[in-house]
C-alpha cells in the first residue's frame, strides 16, 4: 500500500506522522520503505540519524523528487507499505504522488490557517480522483493541545470544519503537541521507541485507522 503524508500547509507536521508510521510499521514486521519527496530532506536526515544510531528496525529509504509517480509504482510489488513524505503546498511531488497512493494522510492542526489550506486540498483531491477513482484521504489533526480547558472545544471546532469539505474521512486519531515528539528526532527514533507511552499510544492508533482504511 502507498501511503502519502501530505498536505499544502508547512510544520503541519507530515515529516514527523511519515517517520512515526513508518517504524510503527516495520517494528510489527511489515517491509517498509520511506520515500522523501521533499527538498527539504528532512526525511531523509532523520533516517540517516538512525543509521548512524544503529536503530532498529531498519527501514529503507529512497530520495525522489519532481514527477515520483513511476518510482512509487515501481517500489509498490517490493514492499508491504511505502511511506512518502512529500513537499507542500501544490507541489508536483504532492500531486504526481496522489496519482498513484492509495491513501493521502494529512496532518492540519487546528488553526485557521492550516484549516484554510485545506480547501486548496480538497480542489486538488477531486482532479486527482479522475486519474484515482479509489484514492482516500483521511483528515488528521496533529499537533493538537494537551490544555483540557481548550482540547475539546478545539477538537469539536476541527471536526466541524472538516465536515463541510467533501471527499474527506476525519481520522478518530490525534496526535497531541508533545515534546517527545521532537526529542525523537535527532536519534532517528520514533515515540514508540521511548519511555512516552501517550504520544506511543497516539501512533499505535493512528497506524491502526490508517492500515483499516487502507483494506
Amino acid at each position: 500500500m502507498i501511503i502519502l503524508i501530505g498536505c499544502n500547509k508547512g510544520g503541519a507536521g507530515k515529516t514527523t506522522t511519515a517517520t512515526n508510521i513508518a517504524v510503527g510499521l516495520a517494528s510489527a514486521g511489515a517491509d517498509i520503505c520511506l520515500v522523501d519527496a521533499d527538498p527539504q530532506r528532512s526525511a531523509a536526515r532523520w533516517h540517516q540519524d538512525r543509521e548512524e544510531n544503529d536503530v532498529e528496525p531498519k527501514l529503507t529509504l529512497v530520495e525522489k523528487l519532481e514527477n515520483i509517480s513511476s518510482t512509487l509504482e515501481s517500489l509498490r510489488p517490493r514492499f508491504d507499505h511505502v511511506i512518502v513524505d512529500v513537499a507542500g503546498r501544490n507541489s508536483r511531488e504532492l500531486i504526481t504522488g496522489g496519482a498513484v497512493a492509495d491513501l493521502i494522510v494529512a496532518p492540519h492542526q487546528a488553526s485557521q490557517l492550516d484549516l484554510d489550506t485545506m480547501e486548496e486540498l480538497e480542489f486538488q483531491t477531486s482532479r486527482l480522483r479522475t486519474m484515482n477513482p479509489s484514492l482516500n484521504v483521511l483528515i488528521y489533526q496533529a499537533m493538537a493541545s494537551t490544555n483540557p480547558l481548550v482540547r475539546d472545544t478545539e477538537r469539536s471546532e476541527f471536526l466541524d470544519y472538516v465536515s463541510e469539505l467533501e471527499g474527506f474521512k476525519s481520522l478518530q486519531s490525534v496526535g497531541y503537541f508533545r515534546k517527545a515528539y521532537r526529542d525523537a528526532i535527532p536519534d532517528g527514533r520514533s515515540v514508540l521507541e521511548t519511555e512516552n507511552q501517550s504520544a506511543a499510544n497516539e501512533i499505535n492508533s493512528l497506524i491502526a485507522e490508517v492500515i483499516d482504511y487502507g483494506h
